[in-house]
């Protein structure tokens, strides 16, 4: 639970969104605890996974079967995606 709270706390305050009124920050607060999973990892535990994720995507392999909760976390955490993307487009670079 430790866990889970000091992610949502990192999330609203790391966000690149600028300042939020209260209101704002308090709805975005409940949307991310209602994304979250009993089982989550973090933004280092998805760093160390997000090459092997990153290959499964680029070779059209479904990466949500063997790596759940790091899908979960890309689908939350904007910072990590935004890793995942620069990525994938240096993976898929000399692909024609």
């Amino acid at each position: 639970m430790k866990d889970r709270m000091g992610s949502w706390w990192k999330r609203l305050v790391a966000s690149r969104r600028g300042a939020r009124r209260p209101a704002e920050k308090l709805a975005m607060l409940a949307r991310m605890a209602e994304q979250t999973a009993d089982q989550e990892v973090g933004c280092d535990e998805v760093y160390e996974l997000l090459d092997q994720y990153a290959d499964l995507v680029a070779r059209g392999e479904d990466p949500s079967v063997l790596l759940p909760a790091v899908h979960h976390h890309l689908m939350i955490c904007r910072d990590c995606k935004e890793e995942l993307e620069a990525l994938l487009r240096v993976l898929t670079a000399g692909q024609p």
